[in-house]
């Protein structure tokens, strides 16, 4: 390149229709603004993300929550065992949630983003799972910690599918 072909490029933050976006330029050596790219960063957590979370975790919740399996786990496995399950599926899913969503970023700035997020994918697939449990008739009222144990069964694996399509869409 001679020297008056230099690009100068440069990276901001903006905020456009109330979501952050990174704004990518490359400009002359004269200033002159020769392209710009904007792309939306999803680190923050809103609203319409729990329609993406529901919809997603519906995806695998439906199908697994159908089966004998997870009904005999749910009923036989130690409260401990489930427990662990939960605290698995929480800790897994805060590692997938950081490599979609802040991939090279400080997690320190959005932290509670962060949290928002994690929290809000499980609660969001357990809350499904117990549902669908509950209108087949294995999350039962009568019993409603044993409908929760099984529920936590169904979102170790639709907890992911709940992110994956948040992320996606």
């Amino acid at each position: 390149m001679s020297g008056n072909d230099e690009r100068q490029i440069a990276t901001r933050v903006e905020r456009r229709n109330g979501r952050l976006h990174s704004i990518q330029e490359v400009r002359d050596s004269a200033g002159k603004l020769l392209s710009q790219v904007a792309k939306p960063l999803q680190v923050e957590f809103q609203g319409d993300d729990i329609a993406q979370l529901v919809a997603g975790a519906c995806a695998l919740a439906i199908p697994i929550a159908y089966t004998e399996e997870v009904w005999t786990l749910g009923s036989t496995l130690s409260s401990g065992r489930i427990v662990l399950v939960a605290l698995a599926t929480v800790l897994s899913l805060a590692f997938f949630v950081r490599s979609l969503f802040y991939p090279g970023r400080n997690l320190h700035e959005y932290r509670f983003e962060f949290v928002k997020r994690v929290v809000a994918s499980y609660l969001t697939t357990l809350a499904v799972a117990m549902v669908l449990l509950i209108l087949i008739e294995k999350g039962p009222f009568d019993d409603l910690a044993l409908g929760l144990r099984r529920a936590v069964l169904i979102a170790f694996p639709a907890s992911f599918a709940a992110t994956a399509v948040d992320y996606i869409k």
